[in-house]
């Protein structure tokens, strides 16, 4: 889930040229993937070994990232375990976790 904030961000960030179009369909095959495999495998697949899905560390304790181009652009997200939902926290095309 993204919320509209984050959702107007992105807009903006690909049409200042940010980040590239095609991180939207990146983005949309990356939920895809978590509904079709549920989480658990897919933090296991290869696709998440390729976003270099991993854990955040001190004030983003309990929040992921992924990598959404060579530039350095991170999606920061939240898996609730109770529900198969993920939050989207933040979408930044740099290596920005503040």
């Amino acid at each position: 889930m993204i919320n509209e904030k984050i959702q107007s961000q992105l807009d903006k960030d690909i049409k200042s040229g940010k980040f590239a179009k095609e991180v939207r369909e990146l983005i949309a095959f990356w939920k895809s993937e978590i509904e079709d495999l549920g989480y658990e495998e897919y933090i296991v697949s290869l696709f998440a070994v390729s976003l270099e899905d991993h854990q955040l560390a001190g004030k983003r304790q309990g929040e992921r990232s992924i990598i959404l181009n060579q530039t350095g652009g991170r999606l920061i997200y939240k898996y609730y375990k109770n529900k198969i939902v993920v939050k989207v926290i933040k979408i930044t095309p740099d290596h920005d976790y503040n």
